[in-house]
């Protein structure tokens, strides 16, 4: 994740930073990167690319994937949980529907560390060990107490969840509310070990009635020793030391704001709850960290370029942005490729992984 002006592949995967800032610092960011060709279209060479044109699984809205030690892909959908080869090619569907062992309720989310797959079944609130072909090991009872949420990430010693406190509906009476956000280390054992960080994003409340405001993101570094995350509808990344707790860095970029459309639901929510009209959207969208820094995800979308994408480097200075090409969502970054989500003219979807061009002008 780096930037550049000529070959510079450590303009998207390399350069370190020289000088590093000191904890809590807020780095101020211009609105334009140092590299001199920001802004271009990113080059990329197709590698592969799935469909379900075969019928062995079908393309709702996949989302989440994941890509295992050996290269293998993993990708969730509704109601499937889909496996592929490091070449793309369909081994199964995961998927197996129920509350039983192994099996899955409609809302899920998963982790891979190592030769494991940990998947969480947000229904049914269990949390169990898998291997890479989906076989039920052990279940994990560490999901269901408290007020505990998704799990964050994995480490060697634990688990990260996430625990969220509302305020009593006594005082939901219609306006932006914090809501405590706790993410918290969990031994194997169900133990809270420690507070790893804490968050503060808003919602709308109300009597019966509530909003998503700020966006939450949160993404842990390749060496799972950092926590990058946004809690708020302003371009701010804050960067979390998992050892201590302590915030290390937090980045700003001056960024235009995009204006946002209405769904057609929000005029009438806001007349009948008094919600506030969103005027713009979330500046950040994705973050995706890598070895050297971190790729940040924007909100602005040309047509005929497609989405912008930001690059920061590990001390989080703006140095490149690029466009991803229009019809694609960035699903993984991985030195020297991503895959990407593609939506074609005939509205079918497709899987599509990228080898980085280096020589983009």
């Amino acid at each position: 994740m780096k930037k550049g002006h000529k070959t510079n592949l450590a303009i998207l995967t390399g350069l370190l930073s020289a000088c590093a800032l000191g904890f809590g610092q807020i780095m101020e960011n211009p609105a334009k990167p140092t590299a001199l060709n920001a802004g271009r279209v990113l080059g990329l060479t197709e590698l592969w690319r799935i469909s379900d044109e075969g019928g062995e699984f079908y393309f709702k809205y996949p989302h989440y994937l994941e890509i295992a030690e050996d290269g293998s892909v993993f990708l969730a959908d509704t109601e499937q949980f889909l496996k592929f080869s490091a070449d793309g090619k369909f081994l199964a569907n995961l998927y197996k529907k129920g509350q039983g062992p192994g099996e899955i309720g409609r809302e899920f989310y998963y982790h891979l560390r190592g030769r494991d797959l940990f998947i969480q079944d947000l229904n049914s609130r269990r949390f169990w060990r898998a291997d890479l072909d989906g076989r039920f090991q052990e279940p994990i009872n560490v999901a269901s107490k408290d007020n505990r949420g998704l799990v964050v990430g994995l480490f060697s010693d634990g688990f990260l969840f996430l625990k969220t406190s509302y305020p009593p509906p006594s005082e939901r009476t219609g306006k932006l509310m914090e809501i405590l956000y706790q993410v918290v280390l969990v031994g194997p054992d169900g133990s809270e070990r420690r507070e790893v960080a804490t968050f503060r994003p808003k919602e709308f409340l109300g009597f019966n009635s509530g909003m998503s405001w700020d966006p939450s993101i949160m993404e842990l570094s390749p060496d799972r020793t950092l926590l990058y995350a946004v809690h708020s509808r302003d371009y701010v990344v804050d960067v979390i030391d998992l050892a201590s707790g302590a915030q290390v860095r937090s980045f700003k970029r001056n960024y235009p704001k995009v204006d946002h459309v209405d769904k057609e639901w929000e005029p009438d929510f806001g007349k009948r709850t008094g919600a506030p009209r969103i005027e713009f959207e979330s500046d950040v969208v994705n973050l995706f960290p890598l070895e050297e820094g971190l790729w940040v995800v924007t909100s602005t979308e040309d047509k005929a370029k497609g989405r912008l994408i930001d690059v920061f480097d590990m001390d989080g200075r703006f140095v490149d942005s690029f466009y991803l090409g229009a019809g694609r969502t960035l699903m993984a970054v991985r030195p020297g490729f991503v895959i990407c989500r593609e939506q074609n003219e005939d509205e079918t979807i497709t899987i599509v992984k990228y080898k980085i061009d280096t020589n983009t002008p």
